[in-house]
């Protein structure tokens, strides 16, 4: 009540005081002068607004109370509001800056290429590789954006039916016109100041490291775990088609017992069919909003997405006969990677290393580097550990070639091979290996005391004609 007494007193002497300016109006005074039919129709359009708002029909102030005052900035706010509703909003992208040198940039610029009703398959020298390298990504039907200038280009190839200036050229000439002009666009339609136009990324930036064997086996180790908490849409092995360089057993054999370890369950059974999709790349697929998603793998290379289920048999008897197909005939891990993922394509993974010293390794892809890391590894694990190759592996008996030096993994993006003979003499027994290990500590030891400090020193000391040999002498003397 005393508030009420209080808004009532300030609007009597607001009434009474004079204007300071004639401008601007009070919004009191401009609401009290109108008419009854005025306030009538403002309040209507007031709750109109607010019902198409989904504002609470309580909260709206009455015109004829004295808090009316306040109705004015209410107003300019809903007017905001419905003005910002309506205004298109540009879409503001994390990756609009400019860095040619980022690899997970341009992993995220080439997964906007991947959905085939925008993006369409392009020849080589305009496909969605080139695109991305300078910036661009797809931002609807076969129409590329520049995320830092913010320029747009239409990219079609297919000519019209009714075009008269296809008239006189072959369907081939246009196409090849077409694509030296989009090639030149790639780079000059970019605004003049914008850095794309100087330098795009890298051809060997799509390249997968093998430097440090260690964190491949690590990265196999996570893609496998994910593939197998998929297990019940994981096709079976016979739904696979591997090529024949690809031999499981061998990878299992070489892969050490804790790699197959399953923690929840304690049990370290091999789950083949999810290791084959491990070895060529394949992981689970995690969705931003809905998590895991359980019947597809992806390819964090080339942005890949693979059904599960579309591959897996969907009934099988126990002796492993077919009863229902699956949709799809098989499964071919490799061919399903995108034609430039280094997975599959050899040449981008050697790209940017066309010097090699071995030229055999200049031509693989990915998973056959990644089978050789694997092998390396255990190579030199059963070096450390002092265990020999299995009996079939073993060399003639009484062959006494002596261990050769692993050399060192470079940063050319392939896993050297390691040359390690293992063989050993089949009449060798624990005592030689342990007199072998004696005479190999006795060679340490005999190094590690080359670079003993204090006998440096005492032999520098007690070296004749130096200079503390000499004070030495002089000290002797006089006594």
């Amino acid at each position: 009540m005393n508030s009420t007494k209080r808004k009532f007193n300030a609007l009597l002497q607001g009434l009474s005081s004079p204007r300071a300016s004639t401008d601007q109006e009070s919004p009191a005074t401009m609401f009290g002068n109108r008419a009854p039919s005025t306030k009538a129709v403002d309040y209507e359009a007031l709750l109109q607004k607010r019902r198409r708002l989904g504002f609470p029909e309580s909260t709206a102030p009455r015109l004829d109370t004295p808090g009316s005052s306040g109705l004015s900035s209410l107003a300019t706010s809903i007017r905001r509001t419905v003005s910002d509703a309506t205004t298109p909003k540009v879409r503001r992208d994390g990756s609009a800056r400019y860095s040619p040198g980022d690899r997970e940039e341009l992993l995220k610029r080439l997964a906007t290429f991947q959905e085939i009703t925008d993006w369409t398959p392009k020849p080589e020298r305009v496909n969605e590789v080139e695109w991305a390298k300078r910036g661009w990504v797809c931002q609807g039907k076969e129409r590329v954006r520049c995320l830092l200038c913010h320029k747009e280009l239409v990219v079609k190839l297919r000519k019209e039916a009714g075009d008269k200036e296809t008239d006189a050229l072959t369907a081939a000439e246009v196409e090849a016109a077409l694509v030296d002009k989009y090639a030149e666009l790639i780079v000059s339609a970019h605004q003049s100041d914008c850095l794309w136009k100087r330098r795009g990324c890298d051809d060997s930036l799509l390249r997968l490291s093998f430097v440090s064997s260690k964190a491949v086996i690590e990265a196999l180790k996570q893609r496998y775990v994910e593939l197998c908490a998929r297990e019940s849409f994981i096709p079976y092995e016979f739904n696979l088609h591997l090529p024949e360089d690809m031999i499981l057993d061998d990878v299992v054999d070489q892969l050490s017992p804790e790699f197959f370890t399953n923690e929840k369950s304690g049990t370290n059974t091999p789950n083949r069919p999810a290791l084959a999709l491990a070895l060529f790349g394949w992981q689970g697929l995690t969705n931003t909003r809905i998590g895991a998603v359980a019947n597809t793998a992806s390819c964090h290379t080339c942005q890949r997405r693979l059904g599960l289920w579309m591959f897996k048999s969907k009934e099988v008897d126990e002796s492993g006969k077919i009863i229902v197909p699956a949709p799809m005939d098989y499964l071919d891990p490799e061919r399903e990677h995108r034609f430039f993922c280094p997975w599959k394509n050899a040449a981008a993974q050697s790209r940017g290393h066309a010097t090699q010293s071995s030229s055999e390794s200049a031509d693989m892809p990915a998973w056959k580097i990644l089978l050789q890391s694997i092998k390396n590894e255990s190579d030199l694990r059963m070096v450390y550990e002092g265990r020999a190759r299995s009996p079939s592996k073993l060399t003639a008996k009484g062959s006494s070639t002596p261990l050769k030096t692993p050399t060192r993994p470079t940063g050319s993006g392939h896993a050297p091979q390691i040359s390690v003979d293992l063989s050993v003499d089949g009449e060798d027994d624990e005592a030689t290996r342990d007199a072998k290990d004696k005479e190999r500590w006795a060679r340490l030891r005999k190094v590690k005391s080359l670079f003993d400090t204090k006998k440096l020193r005492k032999s520098v000391s007690s070296r004749p004609d130096t200079a503390a040999s000499i004070k030495s002498n002089r000290s002797i003397k006089g006594d």
